[in-house]
């Protein structure tokens, strides 16, 4: 049980930190979910939630242009515009994941 919770506890950290900087840190949370006996789409939804607050600082950092992380692709971007595409994308993921 303890061998469990440091195993997500260090995937978390590190799928965090990924996900912040350059995204794909589902590549780290959602195998040490599944290695600790989650279902697969239960696991899938429980990287996609804990990952949100992450995405959220970082899409309004990278639209407002925060920081001097040299990227300003989205700079200008309206906040609202980034969270409305994010939302529907999501949307049609979990659609998909549920019909399939």
């Amino acid at each position: 049980m303890l061998i469990d919770a440091l195993i997500l506890f260090a995937a978390g950290l590190l799928a965090g930190t990924m996900n912040a900087l350059a995204g794909g840190g589902s590549f780290m949370s959602f195998p040490a979910l599944v290695l600790v006996g989650l279902p697969s789409v239960a696991a899938n939804a429980s990287s996609t939630v804990a990952l949100v607050p992450g995405t959220l600082a970082s899409a309004y950092a990278y639209t407002t242009g925060a920081g001097k992380i040299g990227f300003r692709g989205l700079a200008g971007v309206p906040f609202a515009v980034v969270l409305g595409t994010s939302v529907a994308g999501g949307l049609v993921g979990a659609v998909l994941l549920l019909a399939t």
